[in-house]
């Protein structure tokens, strides 16, 4: 009991030093990030709806889409050059890097690809750009009036046209675009005053039969950029392949070893696991469907809408019962290998300690979970300064982009579950159970775990690898040591105060009402479940 309490005592300065060390090195990026300065998607909506209203188009029955997003090879060039501040300073308000994107179109498959589009900054709501389908009342006109139109337009948006220089044929960037007979022109306008690094900045007008059809703007970044940026997306690519191929086989061997030890008793609370983790995983997936729905309306209007939605929709649904079919033999597994290892590693509700059990999991998952945190900050804050690390803004895990931006962080319970059961309870017991080097056991599992993550925005690729590896390292011995509940906790936790943190941010009553509400139900459920007393017939939970 003494070492209990000397070893609690540990984790609570570590726990507290972690939270402070992690606002410490992270609280500039936290607060440097705009979309927490954003509008909310109804607000924007609402500004977009009175664009076109004043443009004498109602929209009353169509569809409504809207993200957040960004200038992906803009924002990854400035950060590989470390240009972000340069260009707050140079960059127009009328060409954000960051932006809402608004898009009305027809649900019926008969009115084709009708696509109302605005871009608007992300506080002010201000629309910087916009795209409208082509009119049937429209009249041939030249060159010259097309041009007024053209910075008449421009005007109307709010860009200073003082800024711009109007680019010539002999610089290939103005022409006629479509047939002739449509009566179409293309104008591109460099922005003179803008000068980040190599990056450059262009407006672009389309006229067509005498209507403004597309005000749009668009950086451009050096060719060597982008291609470096190719080359490193697809070794990330490469990467993540090795860790599917290493997950496989871990799930391989699990099924062998199940089959070999012919364990056929039913065991519940693996089962509830497995079904756990496969509603988690098509729960946040689906949460992710305004990212969809603008998926499918870049590839094609409605259609693509209802292509992309039924592919989406088929392959969650076969993923979440792929992955919670995948994780009833590892965890089967992996608890068999326990009771050879270290029975402590994963008590049986039977145990007359489990209830105690739980409730210092969950304690001590957020003591690991804010200790883990400082591990993270003092990390980047060391890559950023030393090293040249830097990252790319990852809108596509914003809670701005969830159907349900509250619901966020359920997205931290299937991870925590589950790659936790697969590195930690199977991994890391199997490798102990033949190796008995603690270290190999758990810097093996963690080395998988870690590559499955490459795809992250972070840069160079490999950064997110060492980091994990590390980390994964230091989870499996926290594993080793507090057993896979605690574990599991730390992991829900650590990942659960991340995607808080943005909800907080918003502002919005609903968002911070559910961040306070994820942040307290680990303990919720540490709690909760260990006052359930177990009925004596009921068989060991494997």
């Amino acid at each position: 009991m003494g070492a209990k309490k000397r070893s609690d005592r540990w984790l609570w300065g570590l726990g507290l030093l972690g939270l402070l060390m992690y606002f410490v090195f992270s609280w500039q990026d936290l607060f440097a990030a705009q979309e927490w300065k954003a509008l909310s998607r109804e607000e924007v909506v609402e500004k977009a709806k009175a664009n076109w209203q004043e443009a004498g188009i109602e929209l009353e029955g169509y569809r409504i889409n809207a993200v957040m997003e960004s200038e992906p090879s803009l924002d990854g060039y400035l950060g590989k050059e470390d240009l972000r501040s340069e260009f707050e300073n140079q960059a127009p308000a009328t060409a954000p890097s960051v932006y809402w994107h608004v898009t009305f179109y027809a649900g019926e498959m008969s009115s084709g690809d009708t696509r109302y589009e605005t871009y608007h900054d992300l506080v002010s709501g201000q629309v910087f750009r916009h795209i409208r389908p082509d009119t049937d009342d429209g009249k041939e006109i030249g060159e010259t009036e097309a041009l007024q139109l053209a910075q008449s337009a421009l005007s109307k948006l709010g860009i200073d046209r003082t800024r711009l220089s109007l680019l010539t044929d002999e610089e290939l960037m103005l022409e006629e675009v479509g047939d002739w007979e449509l009566n179409s022109f293309h104008f591109v306008w460099e922005d003179h005053q803008y000068a980040v690094g190599e990056s450059r900045l262009y407006y672009s007008v389309n006229v067509t039969d005498g209507n403004v059809s597309a005000v749009t703007s668009y950086y451009e970044v050096p060719e060597a950029f982008e291609q470096w940026q190719s080359k490193q997306t697809l070794f990330a690519s490469i990467l993540t392949g090795f860790s599917m191929l290493g997950s496989f086989l871990m799930l391989v061997i699990a099924f062998v070893f199940l089959f070999l030890l012919q364990q056929k008793r039913p065991h519940w609370t693996t089962l509830w696991l497995s079904l756990l983790v496969m509603v988690l995983y098509a729960a946040s997936n689906i949460n992710q469907w305004p990212i969809i729905e603008a998926q499918g309306l870049a590839e094609g209007g409605v259609l693509g809408v209802l292509i992309v939605g039924a592919f989406a929709i088929v392959a969650v649904v076969f993923v979440s019962i792929l992955v919670g079919a995948g994780n009833y033999p590892l965890t089967m597994t992996g608890a068999m290998l326990v009771r050879e290892v270290k029975p402590s590693l994963w008590l049986s509700r039977k145990d007359p300690e489990w209830g105690e059990r739980l409730r210092l999991a969950a304690k001590r998952g957020y003591l690991l979970a804010f200790a883990w945190m400082g591990f993270q900050g003092l990390f980047y804050f060391i890559g950023e300064r030393y090293f040249g690390v830097w990252y790319e803004n990852d809108l596509s895990m914003s809670p701005a982009n969830m159907w349900v931006p509250a619901l966020f962080p359920l997205m931290a319970w299937f991870a925590g579950i589950s790659e936790e059961i697969v590195y930690r309870l199977f991994g890391v017991t199997f490798l102990k159970r033949y190796l008995k080097y603690s270290f190999v056991a758990t810097l093996l599992p963690a080395m998988i775990w870690a590559l499955g993550h490459s795809l992250y925005p972070i840069y160079p690729i490999y950064t997110r690898f060492i980091e994990l590896t590390i980390f994964g390292v230091i989870i499996g011995y926290c594993y080793l040591h507090y057993g896979l509940e605690t574990v599991i906790f730390a992991h829900v936790i650590f990942d659960t105060v991340l995607m808080c943190i943005p909800l907080f941010l918003s502002g919005e009553a609903v968002q911070v009402a559910s961040g306070i509400g994820f942040l307290i139900l680990p303990l919720l459920v540490g709690y909760g479940f260990s006052l359930i007393k177990p009925k004596r017939e009921q068989l060991d939970f494997a």
